[in-house]
């Protein structure tokens, strides 16, 4: 993901609709004590066990990203820090790197109480659908998308709802300067432009979904349907064709 410093931005009625949602089905919540002693002091670790104590972006956002192992109650800490974590996300106050992957993707959320698992699966939902509206969304569409894969482990939600918004200008915007980036990797088979280091890997699903629905937005998605070996060679006599054509037209 790309490192980059955005000024705050106020949610929308929409988001922060959602947002207040995550804070009422997660509000109090607090994990069981313990907790990696070697990276965090005992009165930071002690603030997880105490309902609503002010913490720093900065520690949130720390422990929002360690692994299962630097706490006694992963799954507690997540629910803990969750409204400030997704509050902090969403309004693009990101400062320095570190962003994935992000502990909610290991928490298997999607499993937990159906009112918990509905609050996330909202928020995110609205998050990305307006970062995909929105010609210049806050933090960036690369940057929401693939918070959103971590968060999720899955690129579904948000390829399916950008191809129910591709006859829209914005989102198809959006696409075209994507695919302008990273066409290139898939053509390689690699999928580092449209994911980050979570698996499953997505690259066989991105590569059918652009066949479908990018095809006449770039003359390389095309080429995504032939075997590896054969694909630079035909991008070469695409290149060469349309290189001729301008040729031909200035002429």
């Amino acid at each position: 993901m790309s490192d980059h410093h955005t000024t705050p931005a106020a949610m929308s009625s929409a988001l922060a609709a959602a947002h207040r949602r995550v804070e009422r089905v997660f509000a109090g919540r607090t994990a069981k004590p313990g907790g990696c002693g070697r990276c965090y002091f005992p009165e930071e670790l002690a603030l997880l066990t105490v309902p609503r104590a002010p913490m720093s972006d900065d520690l949130v956002r720390m422990m929002f990203h360690e692994t299962p192992d630097h706490f006694a109650d992963h799954p507690g800490v997540i629910r803990r820090l969750l409204p400030q974590f997704l509050a902090y996300a969403a309004e693009g106050r990101f400062e320095g790197a570190g962003y994935l992957p992000t502990g909610l993707g290991r928490t298997g959320w999607q499993a937990w109480p159906r009112e918990e698992a509905e609050a996330v699966d909202g928020f995110l939902s609205v998050w990305w659908a307006e970062a995909l509206a929105s010609p210049t969304p806050a933090s960036g569409l690369r940057t929401v998308y693939e918070l959103c894969a971590d968060m999720r482990q899955s690129v579904t939600p948000m390829l399916d709802h950008w191809a129910a918004h591709l006859g829209e200008e914005v989102p198809r915007r959006h696409l075209v300067a994507w695919l302008d980036e990273g066409v290139d990797d898939l053509l390689q088979d690699d999928a580092s432009s449209w994911t980050s280091s979570w698996a499953p890997d997505p690259l066989a699903e991105v590569q059918d979904w652009l066949l479908r629905h990018a095809s006449r937005l770039d003359a390389r998605v095309p080429l995504l349907a032939l075997p590896p070996e054969e694909r630079w060679i035909a991008y070469a006599e695409t290149v060469a064709a349309a290189d001729s054509a301008s040729a031909a037209d200035t002429s």
